[in-house]
């Protein structure tokens, strides 16, 4: 089999497989996935620079049958979600670092405090929770004074003071982004029912 051919197949076949992973980007990927995902790309680069196909492909299709098998143990059981994938670890209570949490994570409160002004909170004080979730991301609450308003609370407050309804601009559903996933989603569950149907 010639070598283009071969980088071909591997590469589509190692595609497919990644659309079992889900969607995530390598920021949201926890440890096991991402070491699936270079244990992956480097089966795919012997694969190609080599003639053991079908070994590569059989390979890769393990690698994946291992990660859903993890996948579905974590959404199942909370142990497994606890020792395979790991939890998020509290590092703010009510405006205070927890130095020991910290620690554990081996995260000082210079990288804390950088990963907080990325998220735009400028003082600790205004954080009630917060987190360092499994991807690494960053959880967070605000106490009830540093949190935006919302229109809800304009609302609240118009109906307080018993002023007039706020205006607002009025929805044009052609202008809403969100649209076509949801007729989309809807159909799907259409076409779903009109199967059932067929099969009584």
């Amino acid at each position: 089999m010639s070598f283009l051919l071969r980088a071909f197949i591997i590469l589509i076949v190692g595609y497919f497989l990644m659309r079992f992973v889900g969607k995530k980007t390598a920021s949201e990927m926890t440890g096991i996935e991402i070491i699936t995902l270079l244990a992956m790309a480097s089966m795919i680069g012997h694969g190609v620079g080599e003639d053991g196909l079908w070994k590569t492909i059989l390979v890769l299709c393990l690698f994946i049958a291992l990660l859903i098998t993890v996948q579905f143990l974590s959404v199942k059981f909370d142990f497994a979600e606890k020792w395979i994938m790991g939890k998020a670890i509290l590092v703010i209570q009510n405006g205070q670092v927890l130095s020991r949490n910290l620690k554990k994570l081996r995260m000082s409160v210079d990288q804390l405090e950088s990963k907080l002004r990325e998220q735009g909170i400028s003082s600790i004080t205004d954080v009630k929770t917060c987190t360092i979730e499994i991807s690494g991301q960053l959880g967070y609450e605000l106490v009830d004074e540093a949190k935006p308003v919302t229109f809800r609370d304009l609302q609240s407050l118009a109906a307080q003071q018993q002023l007039p309804p706020l205006l607002h601009r009025p929805n044009n559903p052609n202008d809403n982004l969100f649209n076509e996933v949801i007729q989309q989603e809807n159909k799907n569950q259409k076409d779903l029912s009109l199967d059932r149907r067929e099969l009584k």
